[in-house]
């Protein structure tokens, strides 16, 4: 039986009056992909940031790897140790270069020694297929590149689980695909990783199972070949009519 990575159990998050996760419960196994697509404002990114622990939960449990995720513990840096993050804007160091991005984490948070968080970083910005870009900045970087150097950056850490928030949503069209092909290589690799996306293509193509949230619920999970092309719930049809 595959191990279970992340478990999310009866999840409650309000911002003051507002529910804006309810009651979601779900798992993710060792090197499956769960993809959660919905409309905008459907509580997926806060989803995830409670589950690295940058949002505090209302009620509930979250896990990774076994520990329990509370922001307020001390054991909130073994989870965020082994969680990589990746956002929408790539939140890159931009007065260090595309190699010192990746080498900070490993040596900071790992104690690891400087010549192997370099060739820790060469090895992955050569994986994301940056091997030329080593020693630019940021600013000397396409949006697709810096992407690739956060993903480069989270794999530094050899989480035991990556998380997507929409990582594609602030590139430009012609490096929407870039991304996404890094993405695929992870996934064919067996990493563990939930992606929040728009990119149903991506989806369908990459995903172990699919979660369709709206309205801080999960309204329903399935395969690729279920959720989308056979749909149970009204909203998830609506949803796909519009997107598809």
């Amino acid at each position: 039986m595959a191990k279970c990575v992340v478990s999310v159990e009866g999840l409650v998050k309000h911002y003051g009056s507002q529910e804006v996760l309810n009651r979601v419960s779900f798992e993710v196994v060792e090197k499956e992909v769960k993809v959660v697509i919905g409309p905008s404002g459907g509580g997926k990114s806060t989803l995830l940031r409670c589950i690295n622990g940058l949002e505090t939960f209302t009620s509930g449990k979250v896990l990774v790897d076994g520990i329990e995720v509370n922001p307020s513990a001390a054991t909130i840096w073994h989870v965020r140790r082994r969680v990589g993050m990746i956002f929408q804007h790539f939140n890159l160091f931009p007065h260090l270069t595309a190699r010192q991005n990746v080498e900070l984490a490993p040596r900071r948070v790992l104690g690891l020694p400087a010549a192997e968080c370099r060739r820790r970083a060469e090895i992955l910005l050569s994986r994301v297929g940056l091997e030329e870009f080593v020693g630019r900045y940021p600013g000397q970087l396409s949006g697709g590149q810096q992407q690739r150097v956060a993903i480069a950056r989270a794999l530094a850490m050899e989480p035991s689980v990556m998380l997507f928030d929409e990582p594609t949503s602030a590139l430009d069209p012609e490096t929407v695909g870039e991304v996404l092909n890094v993405m695929k290589e992870l996934a064919s690799g067996g990493m563990t990783m939930v992606v929040v996306t728009h990119e149903v293509n991506f989806a369908r193509e990459v995903g172990s199972r699919i979660l369709f949230m709206d309205k801080g619920v999960i309204v329903e999970e399935g395969t690729p070949q279920e959720l989308l092309l056979h749909p149970r719930h009204l909203r998830t049809q609506q949803f796909l009519q519009a997107v598809l």
